[in-house]
């Protein structure tokens, strides 16, 4: 990438398609590791679907609902940071809308709205669960082996540092799913 850029012929083609690449990157394996995170905690209550049926139901939906709230955070953030950053708490609980809520099967409840309802009751675990895993200990991981990420240097490292990383991210995961359904037991409790 680096001697894409300083290249003297200018940009070459192939930096658009890193481009490319690392954006569908960004975009794909984010939304594909949750469903698998769901469909793991929806497993463990005794969701009957097998992993590809449940993929394939809900995969879809989560693609459109997540780029949907992406495209209001963009919005808001570019309008603003902070509200911005209150957008995308608001709207970390949409993939379990998606997979997790009957109203939203049925066609009568908006998963963003949904989303916002559930996390206005529990900004401040959702706020502080944000706070440590997306900043707190990103932010130690990367200070104490940020060279240690590089694959071609030390795979090994690269490769365990990213376990922790994608464990860290299951687990956070688990924490959310676990607010979302107490929270819809309790409106259903009294409802």
């Amino acid at each position: 990438m680096e001697q894409v850029l300083r290249d003297p012929m200018g940009i070459t083609s192939s930096l658009y398609i890193f481009g490319v690449l690392s954006l569908i990157s960004g975009i794909v394996f984010p939304v594909v590791l949750f469903t698998m995170a769901i469909y793991a905690l929806r497993s463990l209550e005794g969701v009957q679907k097998s992993f590809g049926e449940f993929f394939h139901y809900y995969i879809n939906q989560i693609f459109i609902e997540s780029l949907r709230s992406w495209g209001k955070m963009l919005l808001w953030g570019l309008l603003f940071i902070l509200p911005g950053l209150w957008k995308f708490l608001e709207y970390s609980l949409v993939p379990f809308v998606v997979t997790s809520s009957e109203k939203y099967d049925a066609g009568h409840e908006d998963a963003l709205q949904a989303s916002a309802k559930v996390f206005r009751k529990n900004w401040g675990k959702i706020l502080g669960l944000f706070l440590l895993f997306h900043i707190f200990i990103p932010l130690v991981l990367t200070g104490l082996f940020d060279a240690y990420r590089l694959l071609w240097k030390t795979p090994v490292a690269s490769l365990g540092l990213n376990l922790i990383d994608t464990y860290l991210l299951v687990l956070s995961t688990q924490i959310l799913f676990r607010i979302f359904r107490s929270e819809v037991a309790a409106h259903e409790s009294h409802v």
